[in-house]
């Protein structure tokens, strides 16, 4: 957001933690913008959504308010400014950054050449954020209320479009119960304007109870399956399912899909060396592991699968998840779980540790909240033919422990 304000013309100075990391760090200083350097008189602030979990970051709030200069969510920006008349969200408990960057590839050289939003990291290169004079708009719509969001990020986006991947219970710090996760969930639904269109997942069972609340067109999906130079697995078919019906229906070609390489962190092959794959995925919620899973062992049948599991994600954090961690998981050699953030907001009766990974999994799951340990252990358990994966939605410390063990063994 930072970056593409700028090449509209505004002078952006931002504040974060006390430390910020690459590629957030190399990407703002590339751009020229100061971080932790607020301009003194600036004529508006915008507020991310993590600000209240970093004291120093509270105390600037504080102080925003008792001042005279306007300020604004980052959400309910982009609800001004990026979303547009021809809104399509994209939302659901996975898929959303997958599906939101394959369309923006597609549209964003066509005719309706959109604002977009999607967030991650695109492998062809092109901005995650991107503002235009077009009456069209693609942006990932999450569900989850942080900041100064007092309900579901979607539900301040105008849509005229939906794809809706899933409506399972994951954002369990947002919605207490599965019901207020439903109704979030509901209200989207209704939303969506007579002449809209609503295109949902089918082999997600999370989305029946919604559909009787559509007023308007409703287009189920499954997958779509074709044979692409980069991306394989059941999870893109089944995306790349959603974005052929909705470029289908906006009468654009979907040829360009060839030449899409896919998002970082998304079943991505970061390196083959030695007879041992190392793949890097986002995966956090039990579908994605088990597609990412499937697809590996569907692609590599003869090859075991190791796993380096790192528990960023709420999901992963309450006891009440684990057991639909068995199943995607049941087919994999060895794992290997890193540290498990422990929140005082969690009540010790919900919240989960080791012990109940173990209950689960048994001998074949190792908790190494050290990295040093851990990159010892993975390193020391490595053999030729081995698929080495790791599931983390983010962290600094494991993708640099992940890089050790890759060059180690390369």
């Amino acid at each position: 957001l930072a970056i593409a304000l700028k090449k509209q013309g505004h002078f952006i100075s931002g504040s974060d933690q006390d430390k910020i990391y690459p590629p957030f760090s190399t990407t703002l200083s590339q751009a020229k913008i100061p971080v932790n350097k607020l301009h003194p008189k600036p004529n508006l602030y915008i507020i991310g959504s993590a600000f209240k979990n970093q004291n120093k970051l509270n105390t600037e709030f504080e102080s925003i308010k008792k001042s005279n200069i306007p300020y604004i969510s980052a959400t309910k920006y982009i609800a001004k400014h990026l979303i547009k008349p021809n809104s399509i969200l994209v939302a659901g408990s996975y898929g959303k950054s997958s599906i939101s960057a394959m369309l923006a590839f597609i549209l964003k050289d066509s005719k309706h050449n959109p604002s977009y939003l999607f967030a991650a990291e695109s492998l062809n290169k092109f901005p995650s954020l991107s503002f235009t004079d077009s009456d069209w708009s693609i942006c990932e719509a999450d569900e989850s209320i942080n900041g100064l969001d007092t309900q579901a990020k979607f539900l301040y986006y105008p849509i005229k479009y939906l794809i809706l991947t899933s409506a399972q219970w994951e954002h369990k710090e947002s919605y207490k119960t599965e019901l207020d996760n439903f109704n979030a969930f509901k209200k989207l639904i209704i939303n969506i304007p007579k002449d809209g269109l609503l295109i949902y997942n089918q082999l997600d069972t999370s989305i029946n109870p919604l559909l009787k609340f559509t007023k308007c067109q409703a287009i189920p999906y499954t997958i779509n399956k074709i044979n692409h130079p980069f991306l394989f697995g059941a999870a893109f078919t089944n995306n790349f399912a959603a974005v052929k019906i909705l470029c289908d229906y906006l009468k654009i070609s979907t040829k360009k899909i060839l030449e899409y390489k896919g998002l970082k962190n998304r079943l991505e092959i970061v390196a083959n060396k030695k007879n041992i794959i190392f793949i890097d995925d986002f995966a956090q919620s039990a579908p994605r592991i088990q597609a990412s899973i499937s697809a590996i062992k569907n692609k590599y049948p003869k090859r075991p699968v190791k796993v380096i599991l790192e528990p960023h994600a709420s999901f992963l954090q309450y006891k009440s998840s684990i057991t639909e961690l068995f199943e995607p998981l049941i087919n994999v050699s060895q794992i290997f779980l890193t540290k498990i953030s422990f929140s005082k907001n969690k009540d010790k009766t919900t919240r989960i540790s080791f012990a109940d990974y173990k209950t689960i999994f048994g001998d074949k799951i190792n908790y190494l909240p050290i990295n040093s340990d851990l990159i010892t252990t993975v390193i020391s358990s490595l053999k030729p033919n081995d698929i080495l994966i790791r599931f983390s939605s983010g962290g600094l410390d494991g993708q640099k422990s992940f890089h050790k063990i890759i060059n180690f063994k390369t």
